[in-house]
């Protein structure tokens, strides 16, 4: 290997990666000769991270994926505007080995209870609904009488069974707050608040601070889960899910799991490390570099007034791996130089010299693999390339001050000469010299081969990538190691209605809905909407004006149907009121001008809600509507706006992302020929993992529509640290084959450790409990394996096969 510094291309100009190596070799000088400076510095910004990172907050709701403009966010912001928030918890339960289960006499009293002390004790909530106080109707003459459980409880078991019959036959309830065999029952809690409010609308005790446990929806969950615990109610079985303890399971995965995950990322590291390099410095350092930048991205989100939200999930585990991987370069370059040189400054002025270039390019290449994804539509997403790009940064930053003053410490010249076998194990020993010079060997002898072996590789995955397909399902995002998880599903397995749908009406002016031909529409939308399978309960206007319809006919089913006129409609909700009814309040604007219609759908992929809207729109293509207008709103046409987002973010964010990298390529090795020639073991790896993803059935969703731009990102790295030392050695020594195999062996041990340390970092997701998380730390290590695999045979196949540094020196003139 050689020991000079690279003076320049042939003709003795030093170009302009020299220029830039030259002015790195300067900054490690000074980093030696100030390390104090610079160990004050690095304090500096891990104490102004750690103040601004306090502040942080998190946000968990699905508004975090939509900018604060989006249309179809604002529609959702009307809609809530004229009929208050839509989260709520959903209290599913059962009485096991009770006779007549919720209907048990002493079962019903005790949910009475139940409902009261969920009123008057949990904060932040608008209502309590259940059998308890639920709104059976009862026809008396010309008015009617609005019943509730809590005010006159029955005498006997018996009459309590008779009033059974009568809810079951109230079809606003069954599949709502009782299920059809009377065997569950549920209690609905209605928030009045959401989880992006203000910090203080959300704040349950101002005393207390921004702590979860003193935030919605956290200590509105805490204060459920606490009550239904309680022993009184022990005859109970609860199944608590809803908006409510998923966003506060969000919260806590975001605020706690971050941390944990980071940790393991950094101990993995650190034990790579320990075995590679062997001491202190090659230890601490890299893992000080990534911590500290860690910290500052957390004080950069709130520099830029976001928030931690599911995207930032895995990302200190991404940091920690990405970030790593110029200290070992550095470390590794130091390594051999000191064994060599026996001067520790001038080791480390000659070892910035040669990576420290190569370094801010895959640092620049990475952030823009990041950054591209700043453009998408996504919010959260958008945020994420932001504030990952600044974190690459700040690493890298670090790395070549930080680092550098650390490795300052020590003697500048050893006590004794490095002896050769301490200059070998500084290389990587032995074993990974023949490794690395075999490799070197087999590329030679079988390029021709590797490259078909790629290209098929490449058509297989195109074929793999036109299988893939883009939709979600937010259950999915938790691992099956949540118990949550598995209640979420048992309520919908039960009761149905996870999400929602909302079909909000206008019928151009107030006290319109009342109109018979609006109404009518609505009913017709809603009898469409209820063939659809996964379509489990609906509800609108129509089915108060039903069933008061119904109740004033004496309770005859044959009369469950919207009244005749206008004037009918008036009078009816009009005495319905006048009864203290308030459920027909949520349905519709209190000017009477729209009206909601809500459907509740099963757990299904989103692509099945996208399938009811785009029947819907053909529909009305059909037989439009005359009386009224309409449009969707609800957390599940926010969803299927989504699926548009991730196709336009992937193929826009890649887009980007390969044009702007092979750009900096291109500017780097000032060729667009060596630029476009580094690309292509680049954006096979890329291509694999989408192909992978493609074959396996494994959906693009909002977790992994950055995949592709960053993962290019990432593995652009190393291609840049083995291309750019070929391209020295080639010039040093005028042979191809020389100049691979120098710097396979030098450079390419590096390489092994940094993919080694990114595998493991990644895999390290696989104990996050989110799945979103698990598989994307899968598909990124894949990867990087792959792309650890084109670098150390595509490359060079492609280096030596196409000679793109120019023709060879002669023997004599070399």
């Amino acid at each position: 290997m050689a020991d000079d510094h690279y003076t320049g291309e042939p003709g003795g100009s030093q170009d302009f990666v020299a220029r830039l190596s030259s002015g790195f070799a300067a900054v490690a000088g000074w980093s030696y000769d100030n390390r104090w400076w610079v160990l004050s510095i690095a304090v500096g910004v891990l104490a102004g991270s750690f103040y601004l990172a306090a502040s942080a907050e998190i946000d968990s709701s699905y508004e975090a994926y939509f900018d604060a403009n989006d249309p179809t966010f604002l529609h959702y912001e009307e809609f809530r505007e004229d009929f208050g928030s839509d989260e709520v918890s959903y209290i599913l339960y059962e009485a096991p080995g009770i006779e007549h289960g919720p209907w048990n006499y002493e079962v019903m009293r005790s949910v009475v209870a139940l409902t009261e002390t969920l009123e008057d004790e949990v904060p932040f909530i608008y209502e309590v609904q259940s059998l308890a106080n639920a709104e059976l109707m009862v026809g008396r003459d010309d008015a009617i009488d609005i019943y509730q459980l809590s005010d006159a409880f029955p005498d006997t078991q018996q009459e309590l069974l008779t009033l059974r019959d009568r809810y079951l036959n109230k079809p606003m309830f069954v599949g709502g707050i009782l299920s059809e065999d009377a065997k569950y029952a549920a209690i609905i809690i209605e928030m009045d608040r959401s989880s992006t409010d203000p910090l203080d609308e959300i704040r349950l005790d101002p005393e207390q601070g921004d702590a979860l446990s003193n935030l919605y929806p956290q200590a509105t969950n805490d204060a459920i889960d606490e009550i239904l615990a309680r022993p009184e109610y022990s005859n109970l079985r609860f199944y608590h899910s809803g908006d409510v303890p998923l966003n506060a399971a969000f919260n806590v995965v975001i605020a706690e799991e971050s941390a944990f995950l980071d940790g393991i990322t950094a101990a993995v590291v650190a034990l790579l490390l320990l075995f590679f390099f062997r001491n202190v410095v090659g230890v601490v350092g890299p893992i000080l570099v990534v911590q500290i930048s860690v910290i500052a991205t957390v004080g950069f989100v709130v520099l830029m007034g976001w928030k931690l939200d599911m995207s930032f999930g895995g990302m200190p585990t991404l940091l920690t791996a990405i970030g790593v991987a110029h200290s070992v370069h550095i470390l590794s370059e130091f390594r051999a130089r000191f064994a060599q040189l026996g001067d520790r400054r001038e080791a480390l002025v000659q070892t910035i010299y040669l990576v420290g270039a190569p370094c801010l390019f895959t640092s620049v290449t990475t952030a823009i693999g990041f950054a591209s994804m700043s453009f998408a539509p996504i919010k959260s997403i958008a945020h994420q390339g932001g504030y990952a790009a600044f974190g690459v940064m700040a690493s890298f930053f670090l790395s070549f001050t930080l680092l550098m003053a650390l490795l300052s410490f020590g003697r500048r010249v050893p006590s004794k000469p490095a002896s050769p076998e301490k200059i070998e194990a500084s290389k990587g020993g032995a074993v990974m010299q023949r490794f690395l010079n075999r490799v070197v060997v087999f590329v030679s002898r079988q390029r021709v081969a590797l490259l078909a072996t790629f290209g098929v590789t490449f058509i297989l995955s195109i074929v793999g990538i036109s299988r893939m397909v883009v939709d979600s399902n937010w259950l999915n995002d938790f691992s099956d190691r949540m118990p949550l998880k598995h209640v979420t599903i048992k309520v919908d397995e039960v009761m149905g209605g996870a999400a929602n749908l909302i079909f909000l009406f206008d019928g151009g002016a107030s006290d319109s809905v009342l109109e018979p031909a609006v109404l009518a529409e609505i009913d017709r939308v809603q009898t469409w909407a209820s063939d659809y399978e996964i379509v489990r309960k609906s509800y609108s206007i129509v089915d108060v004006l039903k069933d008061l319809n119904q109740t004033f006919h004496g309770d005859d089913p044959a009369h469950h149907k919207l009244p005749e006129s206008r004037e009918l409609n008036a009078q009816y909700l009009i005495l319905y009121e006048s009864a203290g009814g308030s459920e027909a309040n949520k349905l519709i604007s209190s000017d009477y001008r729209n009206a909601s219609l809500e459907l509740r759908l099963a757990l299904a992929m989103t692509s099945e809600t996208a399938e009811i809207v785009d029947d819907f729109y053909e529909e009305l293509e059909t037989t439009p509507l005359e009386a009224s207008t309409t449009r969707l709103t609800g957390i599940g046409a926010l969803w299927v706006k989504l699926l548009d987002y991730i196709v336009s973010s992937q193929v826009n964010g890649f887009t980007l992302a390969f044009a702007a990298i092979a750009i900096v390529m291109c500017v780097l090795f000032r060729s667009i020929k060596v630029g476009l020639i580094a690309m292509v073991p680049n954006i096979s790896p890329v291509l694999l993992t989408l192909g992978v993803m493609g074959w396996l059935g494994i959906p693009l969703d909002y977790n992994k529509v950055a995949i592709a731009s960053v993962a290019m990102g990432i593995a652009v790295d190393d291609t840049i640290h083995l291309m750019s030392r070929i391209r020295h050695e080639f010039y040093r020594l005028g042979n191809y084959q020389d100049a691979v195999r120098e710097a396979m062996t030098d450079v390419g041990r590096a390489l092994l450790i940094t993919s080694a340390a990114l595998v493991l970092g990644f895999l390290v997701l696989n104990f996050s409990l989110l799945n979103s998380n698990a598989v994307r730390g899968s598909l990124l290590a894949t990867t990087i394996l792959a792309a650890l695999i084109a670098d150390f045979l595509l490359m060079p196949a492609l280096i030596l096969t196409f000679k793109p540094f120019g023709a060879e020196k002669s023997p004599q003139a070399a």
